[in-house]
């Protein structure tokens, strides 16, 4: 027999994005060679801007190539991409070609870019799981906060103070910083997700990170009057753009049109060093310009310093909730576990609270026949069709390997029959579905509640005293304690059809 052998990672990334890497390699070091050679500059402004102009063309062909079914995303990062890579033509139009003032018309272009970049991110970000996850908002907040109060500082803060710019540079220098701050704010939000880990997931992270440092280094080398035109920073702007690119036309891009359904993780110990290390952020920026006899930034680094410890409290509460939600959810059926049961028992202790112990008759013959994943599926099932059974205030739990529970607060012994009869017969209703297969199940029932003198550990004990009464009886039945009498199915029929051979 012929094995068809999957090609590796490498091989394939190679095959997929390596004409494009190499092409933009060659030119990206044709620019910086050519600003060894005088009078070069309108071949390096063309190298420059094939470069950042491919990355639409890049993006397109990769959507189409792979079948990409939610596309808008890609394009509109490819379209504040392509905008920014203009603006960038423009601002070295002036530089290395023509003495034409050209400043206004690339600021224009970079600050149309950043919203249609920010509403790709964005893009991605929604389909990075289903529901919200809470911690990965918290953190992002967190460095967030922390990164914005250093901009602020080493920033924007001297950018408004510095006199020699005029109003409406400094308003196209500090937009674009505060900018750059959502877009990196963005992308640590997608960074800290489950989102599939893919080489093109790897990508846009590299695309949006290079991006943001460079214009950051960009804006304090403005500052500080350290930046030439051309230099190695632009480095890092080709380098992203081609990245975006490269992104799109890797076949893993594919992947990020699923949302994965991850179970929740523990926080990482780089995860919570980094963390820690951004709360310190605001007592380590105050020292400093103590000790730089700076001009101290006390009020916004007392709000900073009060909103980091709200937000660290919030991830404190956070951790304790999964962990206690980890405590008392069965991670196969996601119903309430044993010990939550007992809890919620000894809340609602009383004569009028029912304790049901069902029990799956057979499955161990399902588990034998069928496999431990057609068992699985069953119990799933099951859960789902006790929940949808349940009132409000009901509880259900999975008691044991196929044994489940239910407690019944406020409920009189006329409506505890009806109940238990209803909870069998869904159970009993449509086939289950498996792969390959299609199962009917069944279930034994035993109710007891609460006589006066009893402890939990009677009640529990009476209710599978009247389970095991009732698979005596027969199976697929109900039996309340202390009436031995049982409930019989509807039909004889019901209880042998499509039952896994004993």
């Amino acid at each position: 027999m012929t094995q068809i052998k999957r090609p590796r990672t490498g091989v394939t990334f190679l095959a997929e994005c390596g004409w494009y890497l190499s092409t933009g390699t060659a030119l990206v070091a044709g620019y910086f060679l050519l600003a060894l050679v005088p009078g070069s500059g309108l071949l390096r402004l063309v190298a420059y801007a094939t470069v950042v102009l491919s990355v639409p063309v890049a993006v397109t062909i990769g959507v189409r190539r792979h079948g990409c079914h939610r596309p808008l995303r890609w394009y509109l990062a490819a379209a504040g991409q392509g905008t920014y890579g203009i603006g960038d033509v423009i601002f070295y139009l002036h530089r290395f070609v023509v003495d034409v003032d050209t400043d206004l018309a690339s600021s224009l272009c970079y600050l149309l870019s950043y919203p249609l970049m920010a509403a790709g991110l964005l893009g991605f970000i929604r389909r990075r799981a289903a529901g919200r996850d809470v911690a990965s908002l918290i953190d992002t907040a967190i460095v967030g906060l922390g990164a914005g109060l250093v901009m602020w500082v080493y920033l924007l803060a001297p950018g408004l103070a510095d006199a020699t710019r005029s109003s409406a540079v400094k308003t196209t220098v500090l937009a674009s910083a505060v900018m750059d701050l959502v877009l990196g704010i963005l992308a640590i939000r997608l960074a800290l997700g489950d989102i599939r880990v893919v080489p093109a997931y790897r990508l846009l992270l590299l695309w949006i990170g290079g991006l943001v440092t460079a214009d950051l280094t960009y804006g304090y080398l403005q500052l500080t009057g350290g930046y030439r035109a051309g230099d190695v920073l632009d480095l890092l702007w080709l380098a992203s753009a081609l990245a975006l690119g490269a992104a799109a036309l890797h076949p893993s891009m594919r992947s990020l049109d699923r949302s994965p359904a991850a179970p929740e993780q523990p926080i990482s110990t780089g995860r919570l060093a980094a963390l820690a290390l951004t709360c310190l952020t605001a007592p380590a920026l105050l020292y400093l310009e103590y000790l730089q006899r700076a001009p101290l930034h006390v009020p916004l680094i007392a709000a900073a310093s009060a909103g980091l410890f709200l937000l660290a409290l919030a991830r404190m509460k956070v951790i304790a909730d999964g962990q206690r939600r980890a405590a008392i959810t069965d991670p196969l059926t996601g119903l309430r576990t044993r010990r939550f049961l007992r809890e919620a028992m000894h809340r609602h202790a009383g004569p009028d609270t029912w304790l049901l112990l069902l029990d799956l008759d057979h499955f161990k013959e399902i588990n034998d026949r069928y496999g431990h994943t057609a068992g699985d599926d069953v119990l799933r099932e099951v859960s789902q069709r006790l929940l949808a059974a349940r009132r409000r205030g009901d509880v259900v739990a999975r008691y044991g390997g196929e044994e489940f529970a239910i407690l019944l607060p406020k409920t009189t012994v006329v409506e505890i029959a009806a109940m238990a009869e209803q909870i069998r017969q869904s159970v009993a209703g449509a086939p289950i579905a498996t792969t390959g297969h299609s199962l009917r199940v069944t279930a034994s029932i035993g109710g007891a509640t609460w006589d006066d003198g009893h402890s939990l550990d009677e009640l529990i004990a009476e209710a599978d005293h009247a389970l095991y009464a009732a698979k005596r009886a027969g199976r697929n039945r109900v039996m309340i304690a202390p009436n031995p009498a049982p409930r019989p199915p509807t039909t004889p029929a019901e209880a042998l059809k499509d039952r896994p051979a004993a």
